[in-house]
């Protein structure tokens, strides 16, 4: 283009540009401005002055006659202003509807103000926006993180969106269910195999590519514990009161004494309590435990019996059976759990003392706590074996002396230890149920101080081959008792005697719904000296360190079974079981069995047995032979549950093979009473016999054996015989317990009627029953829901005979009735307690 047309070209676009910005439309005729009006001129000669660049606006304007200048036009068009956004989606608040999931999800009477669900059920929480929320443009994610560094493949980092999807309890999810203004309500599920613990909660946002989170903040927290309520959670337990008894009871009984005086001790489980959670979380912190494993009942039961006990991690409690308590707290004082898991977790060192009693006690508070039914639960004449060949044994010398090196087996008057409620995927169908496990340190497994969970069922059938420690526990309640005389040159030991049934007698807990005890000993053993129970016996110690106890050769298999039943059996139909015997010997055998039918979640956990038949059958010398039972639909189809399953059991004997000696024994037992022996003490004290007719007799002065009772109030007997003219040895032992009175527990006139932040009084009073004055005494007492300014009355030494008398004073902090547990202790008597419940309005 020639150089004046590129210089007209720029003038016209000059004047179109200041044209668009003067207001004249383009096409319209103006009036051409003259050269005077326009400020950038002082006359109309365009020589006077050079063109000069004008402001006109944001644009600059470039005079035409500026050659370097006017190829370049900037901003021709006029810009374009971009359209509004949708502002960005921010979380205001988060409502955790505290109030209506924790009475959803019965974690209502955890004293901790955070918000705690069970896994496998639905809980809201509402969000507070900016703005209101559209599902079709906005993304909401919820973040739930635990432990140090979360990781999606751990499953500690779990992000969930906000869809539209039904939830199930086999993974975790969240939907819409609200939606008002600003307001999003939203329902969430944690799975039924969700980790148990303490989850850091975000809300994250999205829209069009913009991102908004919510800063960490520690109120926003979830606690998700076991579901008992929900089926598919492995702790599922179907009965609601076996629920409000072994989840939800803060208080109950432990049984001590021994098998002929049998007491129940007042303990305050205390679950709800606000140290408690935070306490039985720690445990596991401080186990190291794998979150990975923290989503299975077994894991964490075992990791718990370990951490409860001080022995080889520095758990929560230090066992002592010395006597000597001067520098810490006599076991028989503790009242209850809370205490001991409130020091615990505020010093984070091991607390001083605990016994049997004490360990199963704050067992039953953690496992209660994290939502797994667990119990307390009493073995009267308890064995304890050292050596792992399932018997008891006692050893002696020619001279009929004990061997004391040899006798590290023992048998305690009462061992207390747990049981909680769980399916064991990890073992065969039918074990699940009530698991057995110990926090007591006594023998170590897998190199830790820690016992079980074993399965009932396995142990009430010598099937000690499945985990974890059934041996152990089997022993406990099963073991026979053997006398051994061992010869000086330590050859040819000759057995004495065998006691059958002087090991686990009227195994105890508190009954469901009720203070009285219930006596559970047919779940962990068959009759005493059926074949059941024999055979069970010998199942187990053939699996034993030492498996040829009982006989002196090989047992033959020469019989072989079979179970089978009809095929293709619909619920509603009548149908058969069979049992299919094959004799592979050329004798005779002759073979009694017992089969029982039980109902079965498919879980694998019993129900119990609804149908049970005895059975004898004769085999010719290689011949075979097939019993038969029928079962009616009417019999089983109302105890079916869930997937309509039922299990077979069979246990059988034959008689040549394997004959079982069923030898009853008597037991001396004996009373002695204060009239008995107080009028016929001697200066000395001590024990004089006397001969009549047969009979030996002992009397036992009262001022011998008091200052030696130590806190059970325990005294054993321990016999050895042996008749010259027929050399019969025999030999035997006998032990019980000296009863102690209870508190007397009174709640003062002016107090009936109760509120909560009253204070009550509450009136205690008990007589000392020895003519020995009580030094030392002081009044322990405490209750869930029940505080005061100090849990400990000191008393003076109270006289013999003396009543003494103090007031406990507290007030509720919770309403409903709330149990009030008190014990007593002085230097010269332990283990009184006394209870009553106050009922808060």
């Amino acid at each position: 283009m020639p150089r004046r047309s590129r210089r007209q070209a720029a003038v016209r676009a000059s004047s179109r540009l200041r044209d668009y910005y003067s207001g004249v439309t383009p096409g319209v005729p103006s009036r051409r401005r003259h050269a005077s009006e326009d400020s950038t001129y002082s006359g109309g000669d365009s020589n006077v002055h050079k063109p000069t660049a004008r402001n006109t606006g944001r644009f600059q304007v470039l005079n035409p006659d500026k050659k370097r200048q006017n190829k370049v036009i900037k901003h021709l068009e006029k810009p374009v202003v971009p359209p509004e956004k949708d502002e960005q989606l921010k979380v205001t608040n988060i409502d955790f509807r505290e109030i209506g999931n924790r009475l959803a999800h019965h974690t209502d009477e955890f004293e901790k103000q955070v918000l705690i669900v069970r896994r496998g059920q639905l809980f809201d929480i509402g969000l507070d926006l900016n703005r209101p929320y559209s599902q079709a443009k906005d993304k909401i994610i919820l973040e739930f993180r635990i432990g140090k560094y979360p990781k999606p493949s751990k499953g500690t980092l779990i992000k969930v969106t906000l869809g539209k999807e039904q939830l199930t309890t086999d993974k975790w999810g969240a939907k819409v269910q609200q939606t008002k203004g600003n307001f999003v309500g939203i329902s969430v599920m944690a799975p039924a195999n969700a980790i148990v613990g303490k989850f850091d909660f975000y809300v994250q946002t999205e829209h069009e590519g913009t991102k908004f989170r919510t800063a960490k903040d520690d109120k926003n927290a979830v606690i998700v514990l076991f579901n008992p309520w929900c089926r598919d959670d492995q702790v599922y337990i179907d009965d609601k009161a076996k629920l409000n008894e072994y989840v939800m009871n803060e208080t109950g009984f432990i049984y001590v004494g021994n098998k002929r005086k049998i007491r129940g001790r007042p303990w305050n489980f205390g679950q709800f309590d606000d140290p408690v959670l935070d306490a039985s979380l720690y445990l596991l912190d401080r186990a190291r435990m794998a979150y990975t494993s923290r989503w299975n009942p077994i894991n964490i039961t075992r990791v718990l019996t370990a951490q409860i006990n001080s022995l080889d991690d520095d758990g929560v409690l230090v066992g002592n059976w010395s006597g000597d308590y001067d520098d810490g707290v006599e076991p028989w004082v503790w009242n209850g759990s809370v205490k001991i898991l409130e020091q615990f977790l505020k010093t984070k060192e091991s607390v001083q003392y605990g016994q049997c009693w004490v360990f199963s006690g704050v067992t039953t508070s953690v496992l209660r706590c994290l939502g797994i039914p667990a119990r307390s639960v009493t073995n009267f004449g308890s064995a304890h074996d050292t050596d792992s060949n399932l018997t008891v044994d006692y050893h002696f010398d020619d001279k009929d002396e004990p061997i004391e090196d040899l006798n590290n087996d023992s048998i305690w008057n009462f061992h207390v230890w747990n049981e909680c409620w769980m399916a064991r995927p990890d073992l065969p169908a039918g074990y699940g149920g009530w698991q057995a496990f110990d926090s007591t340190p006594q023998e170590t497994s897998e190199g830790q101080y820690c016992c079980g969970p074993a399965s009932l069922n396995a142990i009430k059938n010598g099937h000690v081959y499945y985990g974890y420690d059934t041996k152990f526990i089997f022993a406990e309640v099963n073991a026979d008792r053997i006398y051994w005389r061992v010869p000086e040159d330590g050859d040819d030991w000759e057995q004495l005697r065998v006691e059958k049934y002087s090991v686990g007698c009227h195994i105890s807990t508190k009954m469901v719904g009720s203070d009285e005890r219930e006596d559970i000993t047919h779940l962990y053993k068959h009759p005493e000296g059926t074949e059941l129970e024999r055979v069970a016996v010998r199942e187990a110690v053939e699996h034993g360190n030492r498996p040829g106890t009982y006989v002196d050769r090989s047992i033959p298999e020469d019989v072989t079974f079979s179970i089978d039943t009809d095929d293709d059996v619909d619920i509603g139909e009548d149908f058969s079981v069979r049992v299919k015997l094959t004799n592979q010997s050329d004798q005779e055998r002759y073979v009694t069995m017992y089969l029982t039918a039980q109902a079965m979640y498919y879980t694998g956990v019993s129900l119990g047995k609804f149908w049970n038949q005895r059975f004898t059958v004769r085999l010719t010398p290689n011949g075979d032979g097939e019993v038969k039972g029928r079962i009616d639909a009417d019999l089983y189809v109302p105890r079916l549950v869930d997937q309509g399953g039922i299990k077979f059991f069979l246990m059988g004997h034959v008689r040549e093979t394997q004959h079982l000696l069923n030898i009853v024994h008597g037991e001396v037992e004996g009373r002695i009473d204060a009239d008995l022996y107080v009028p016929r003490l001697v200066d000395q004290g001590g024990i004089k016999f006397f001969l009549m007719d047969g009979e030996v007799e002992g009397r036992i002065d009262a001022d011998l054996y008091v200052p030696r009772l130590v806190d059970q109030g325990g005294i054993k007997f321990f016999l050895m015989g042996h008749v010259r003219e027929t050399q019969q040895s025999f030999a035997g032992q006998h032990d019980f317990r000296l009863g102690v009175p209870d508190l007397t527990l009174k709640v003062s006139d002016k107090d009936r009627i109760i509120n909560i932040g009253q204070e009550v009084h509450v009136n205690v009073s008990f007589k000392n029953p020895i003519n020995t004055a009580l030094t030392k005494s002081a009044f322990y007492f405490e209750g869930p829901g029940l505080t005061a300014d100090d849990k400990v009355i000191h008393h003076k030494d109270i006289g013999p005979r003396e009543t003494a008398t103090a007031v406990v004073k507290l007030k509720p902090k919770k309403k409903g009735k709330r149990k009030l547990m008190v014990s007593f202790t002085s230097k010269q008597l332990q283990q009184v307690c006394g209870e009553c419940v106050l009922d808060i309005v």
